[in-house]
């Protein structure tokens, strides 16, 4: 849930409307574009300061004036995509260690991890406005940056695409491009519904697991409330961690694996090439035990690919459609 105050109002609908002067009554978010920021796309924005500022409500009840888009820090991978979706990647002066996307991106200078921010490492690039989401932290880091006078827009992450959608609205709203982000969302539900609308309907619906590795020191199974969920429901697959009961990330058992059966696991290609590749990861107590072991069904993606839940989603939803089919058949 996020609400833009003063001249701007968001409702849980996620519909913005622009309040009268003086009379109570609205105008809908056309003529809110209208009356206030251009509505483009076709180039990077290079200086987007507001004229009067607003007050965008973030995801940490915190209230942010935002009256200058001009030197931006994104704290997320999908959040630099989608500010550069928008319009804004002339304005995008630092990222965390998560953004690999787009590629005039890549080269920016890197302020750390977003879930272990340094007050330090983000003024030094005299920020204008950081957004990040409520994976970022410390709070004493967002606490000492907004202390300097830069706005911190904290954003939910989305375990949805319905979420996926909103969030895209709601960086609409903070960057003042409300018809822009609509539009946005529109192709990225279209994208994705296209993307499934050639998926097979397996019987019964293939098993996956999707385990988090940084090396053999590191083995996470995702379950429900994480970005991969979505994914692998859509294209007609249980995720074996949420239906286990996981919330969020568990160590990986032997045990517990073996128990979950799946028939597909999926792991980054950092994480299985940290582990020496496929042999390496069966190698490891209970992974060659499991239908999926057995048959080698191991399927790898880029960390930046799997794991940043934006703009490029449907891409990723296509190519897991692919490797499900040439690992599972169509039935």
């Amino acid at each position: 849930m996020f609400l833009v105050r003063s001249r701007w109002i968001l409702t849980p609908a996620v519909v913005l409307m622009a309040a009268a002067c003086s009379s109570g009554s609205v105008a809908t978010s056309t003529s809110l574009s209208e009356a206030t920021t251009p509505q483009s796309t076709s180039a990077p924005v290079t200086s987007t300061t507001a004229p009067a500022g607003w007050i965008f409500v973030g995801a940490d009840g915190v209230e942010s004036t935002i009256d200058d888009t001009s030197r931006i820090i994104t704290l997320s991978g999908d959040l630099t995509e989608t500010v550069f979706e928008l319009g804004f990647g002339g304005s995008v002066v630092a990222t965390d260690v998560t953004t690999v996307y787009p590629p005039e991106s890549v080269g920016l200078p890197i302020v750390g991890v977003g879930r272990f921010l340094t007050a330090e490492g983000v003024l030094a690039e005299n920020p204008t406005l950081v957004i990040g989401d409520t994976q970022t932290s410390p709070l004493e880091t967002i606490e000492q940056i907004r202390s300097a006078g830069v706005p911190v827009v904290i954003l939910d992450v989305p375990t949805s695409f319905a979420g996926l959608y909103e969030k895209l609205n709601q960086l609409g709203a903070v960057l003042g491009v409300p018809d822009a982000a609509s539009a946005l969302a529109d192709r990225v539900r279209a994208d994705i519904e296209t993307s499934l609308a050639a998926a097979p309907a397996y019987d019964p619906a293939p098993r996956i697991a999707f385990v988090y590795s940084r090396g053999p020191d590191v083995m996470l199974l995702f379950g429900s409330e994480m970005t991969t969920q979505p994914l692998i429901e859509a294209v007609g697959a249980v995720d074996v961690g949420a239906a286990a009961g996981v919330v969020g990330t568990v160590s990986v058992t032997p045990e517990a694996l073996v128990a979950a059966s799946p028939d597909v696991i999926i792991i980054t290609s950092e994480g299985l090439a940290a582990l020496g590749g496929i042999d390496g990861l069966l190698s490891i107590p209970g992974f060659a035990e499991t239908p999926a072991g057995r048959d080698r069904r191991i399927l790898d993606y880029p960390e930046g690919d799997i794991l940043t839940f934006g703009p490029r989603i449907a891409e990723t939803v296509s190519q897991l459609l692919v490797d499900l089919q040439r690992q599972l058949g169509d039935s």
